[in-house]
């Protein structure tokens, strides 16, 4: 009986206890449930400040790409500097490929639309006008992941548009300058890569603007030693002129000596130059965009205007293009077969015209383009040859484009001079003294005399490699004459877009080359007032300002 009593006490103190145990389960249940919630909560608001930050950087990359976009359409001539949105309609996507984070991708829709109605001219400190516009980036991004992340962000860009004919020099490339003599120069420098300036004599830029959106070095790309020579360049302000005696970017105080010692004339990528976008080579190409707006079209010795065939003896002087001429190229190791465009007949004069009484009509192009190529020089390299250009018969100027090698002998517009360029794959200098029958000759056959150029170039150059200098900019134009003792004077403007894609030869000083002339080069200052060639490209940039995030 009292083992029966036990039993029961003790089966109703477990009951008890287990009922306690249920109420204190219960108990906490219910007090754990806020902690349990703030926990998931907290742990979604991290997740979710992940995808947003996630998708924050994806739609910055979208701000990149459509700038990027805009300003090389600009350049390369598929939209106007002036236009209202970019595109026109819908939106510029920027795919990201598939990744551990987003497995399936992602994509970022951009357009930019303008934030004021014209572009604005500003006349900087060196004469030169710059035009400007301000524009705002719209990026939107929705996270692959999760797509009820969304982002969307807005840049200010000021558009910078340039031409690139108000450089003295501008180098899409490393730019390299190293002459042996003493060499003056004025004007604009840009790079947008590296820039290697030195001398064996004294190299002396009159510049307030000398930019790289690399590094500046005061030494030869592909030699280690320092020439003997040095760089003297104006400090903005001021009629002083300093030497670089060694401070370029490998200075760890580059960052504010240069600017004490000139003043803010020389810039680099640490004091935020930025890469000017330009056109790309295929411009020139026979299906590119000069060939798209050329007025008068020659090829292969066919010279069309508007699409009429010209016939010479009929429309134009005989012997206007000639293409059975050739001469041996000692840079190239190769005969050149040359389309010879003899531009005063182009312009209508016959032999024995008096000035001003030509007897054809002026065909030197109604919109001042000009563009020539030839396929059908078999195994010779091919050659577009400007000769009986002293005087350029059209008042707008002339602008002739090639994507063969272009070749300029003899004086060219230096009477009556007019805003005038050459484009091409590579530009080659003749003298007045040339002879085609002395080319294969050794350079005692071939002594060049006293030239004046007047015209802005784009060509292109090669590339300095160990143990291979390109030439520099002092080889820019491309010489095959004995220059000792003569001068080449060129004003104009030295643009480099683009590597040769038919000129191969290596530079080599000396036989059986060239040898150097005095170079009297400078910038032609009428390019400051707007006086441009036809068809002059822009350089753009596009500088970043204010951003803001939109709440969505």
């Amino acid at each position: 009986m009292l083992y029966k009593i036990a039993i029961k006490k003790i089966g109703e103190k477990k009951g008890q206890a287990l009922i306690l145990a249920y109420m204190t389960i219960v108990f906490f249940t219910i007090l754990s449930t806020p902690i349990f919630d703030t926990i998931i909560s907290e742990r979604w608001r991290l997740e979710r400040q992940r995808l947003e930050k996630e998708a924050f950087y994806l739609a910055e990359g979208g701000i990149e790409e459509a700038t990027n976009q805009f300003i090389s359409a600009i350049a390369n001539f598929e939209i106007q500097p002036n236009v209202g949105r970019y595109p026109l309609s819908g939106t510029i996507p920027t795919d990201y490929v598939s990744s551990a984070a987003f497995p399936t991708g992602a994509q970022v829709n951009s357009f930019i639309k303008e934030a004021e109605d014209d572009m604005r001219q500003i006349t900087e400190s060196d004469g030169n006008v710059v035009n400007k516009k301000t524009y705002i980036v719209n990026s939107v991004c929705e996270h692959p992941v999760n797509t009820k992340i969304k982002v969307t962000l807005n840049q200010v860009i000021v558009l910078r548009i340039i031409y690139t004919f108000q450089h003295a020099v501008f180098y899409t490339d490393d730019l390299e300058i190293l002459p042996g003599p003493n060499m003056n120069f004025s004007g604009r420098v840009h790079s947008n890569k590296d820039m290697y300036l030195d001398s064996n004599g004294i190299l002396t830029i009159n510049s307030e603007y000398v930019r790289s959106a690399g590094n500046i070095y005061n030494q030869r790309k592909d030699w280690p030693l320092e020439p003997p020579g040095d760089v003297r360049i104006k400090k903005a302000g001021t009629g002083a002129y300093f030497n670089m005696a060694g401070l370029d970017s490998d200075n760890p105080n580059w960052l504010t000596e240069s600017q004490s010692r000139w003043n803010g004339t020389v810039k680099s990528s640490v004091h935020g130059v930025t890469k000017l976008s330009t056109p790309v080579v295929g411009s020139i190409q026979p299906d590119g965009y000069y060939t798209a707006n050329a007025n008068v079209i020659i090829e292969n010795g066919i010279i069309r205007q508007s699409g009429r065939i010209l016939v010479e003896g009929t429309d134009v002087p005989t012997g206007t293009i000639t293409t059975d001429t050739d001469f041996y190229n000692n840079r190239e190791g190769k005969y050149v077969r040359m389309t010879n465009i003899d531009l005063k007949k182009l312009a209508g004069y016959a032999p024995g015209d008096a000035e001003g009484s030509p007897s054809f009509p002026n065909h030197l192009s109604s919109n001042g383009l000009i563009y020539a190529t030839r396929d059908d020089a078999g195994t010779f390299a091919p050659g577009i040859r400007l000769i009986n250009g002293t005087q350029i018969y059209r008042s707008g100027g002339l602008t002739i484009v090639s994507n063969d090698p272009i070749y300029i002998q003899g004086n060219y517009n230096t009477i009556n001079k007019k805003p005038t360029a050459v484009i091409c794959d590579s530009v080659n200098l003749l003298s007045n003294n040339w002879n085609d029958a002395n080319s294969s000759q050794n350079l005692s056959y071939r002594t060049a005399a006293n030239t004046t150029i007047n015209t802005a170039f784009i060509a292109g150059v090669d590339n300095t490699t160990t143990g291979h200098y390109n030439g520099g900019l002092e080889n820019y134009p491309r010489l095959h004459e004995n220059w000792s003792g003569k001068t080449l004077y060129i004003r104009g403007s030295f643009v480099e877009l683009w590597n040769g894609q038919i000129s191969q030869g290596a530079w080599q000083y000396g036989n059986p080359q060239y040898k150097a002339p005095i170079r009297n080069w400078d910038y032609d200052t009428d390019f400051n007032v707007n006086n441009m060639p036809p068809f002059t490209p822009w350089a753009v940039e596009a500088q970043r300002g204010a951003w803001w995030k939109e709440q969505n």
